[in-house]
């Protein structure tokens, strides 16, 4: 699974109700797949310096503290006893997000890759909103403002890490500026699904659930195999009160499941919502 994989519970600023809860648990090993070919240039000027301090860096001593092994391995690490590699896959295994992406940064430290930047500032950006340190979260998404831009300075070309950018100014205190930037992307690049979950995303966070539904619909226009399109689809018909719609846009999102014990689950939780609506 490549770096530009995530998985749909990384991704705390989504629907949060308890039927979509049980999806999400049905769903856990289903990734969305982010790995959108190039597209035009949306001539965004960077604008970290008016809302983020791109300095800040993870206090990494709190996941440190907290794990021995993880303690253990960053002194073996220090004394070039241990690749960086065996901790960054041990923080991936125990789903140490933040950390997965601090020692990530500290790997690609000084690698001319666009693509490595992109990759470590969404690790970044899905692992701020995560944390009970609000110190800490802004520091998660000042290191993500920061990667993106290194991206974007190695390949002005790379749409992606812009719109994720421009997601970053969302979640701050400038959250309009975010909004134009995306809306300037989406002059020139109406197709691109990321720049569409985005903004699927920020209109189901300010309760607009017509406009989300109409990009989640776009969505599956553009590319019918992106899944969780369906199930939010069927999450926000659900809300609507839509029932019938919603059990639709389920089922077409379990015939993308091929894990027998979560294709029953996902079946079983259809029943239930079809018996309620009878």
């Amino acid at each position: 699974m490549s770096e530009d994989n995530i998985t749909s519970t990384e991704n705390r600023k989504k629907l949060k109700t308890h039927h979509f809860l049980l999806i999400v648990i049905f769903i856990s090993v289903v990734v969305i797949v982010f790995s959108l070919p190039k597209t035009k240039n949306a001539n965004i000027t960077d604008t970290s310096s008016q809302s983020f301090d791109t300095t800040q860096t993870l206090n990494i001593q709190i996941y440190i503290e907290a794990d021995n092994t993880l303690k253990k391995m960053t002194q073996d690490f220090a004394q070039k006893l241990l690749p960086i590699d065996s901790i960054i896959n041990y923080t991936k295994r125990k789903k140490m997000s933040p950390a997965f992406a601090y020692f990530n940064e500290i790997k690609y430290l000084t690698s001319p890759i666009d693509t490595n930047w992109y990759n470590i500032g969404k690790s970044y950006y899905f692992s701020s909103g995560m944390t009970k340190n609000q110190q800490e979260d802004n520091a998660l998404l000042a290191s993500a403002v920061r990667c993106f831009n290194r991206a974007i300075v190695l390949n002005p070309k790379n749409t992606n890490a812009k719109i994720m950018l421009a997601s970053c100014y969302v979640q701050s205190t400038s959250p309009m500026q975010g909004v134009a930037m995306l809306k300037e992307i989406e002059k020139t690049d109406s197709n691109n699904t990321l720049l569409q979950f985005q903004m699927a995303e920020f209109a189901l966070r300010s309760n607009q659930l017509d406009k989300a539904i109409a990009r989640y619909k776009k969505i599956i226009r553009i590319d019918s195999t992106k899944s969780d399109a369906y199930a939010y689809l069927s999450e926000i018909y659900l809300q609507k009160k839509d029932t019938l719609q919603s059990i639709q846009y389920l089922r077409k999102f379990a015939d993308f499941i091929s894990e027998p014990s979560l294709k029953e689950n996902i079946n079983e939780y259809i029943n239930q919502l079809t018996k309620k609506n009878n």
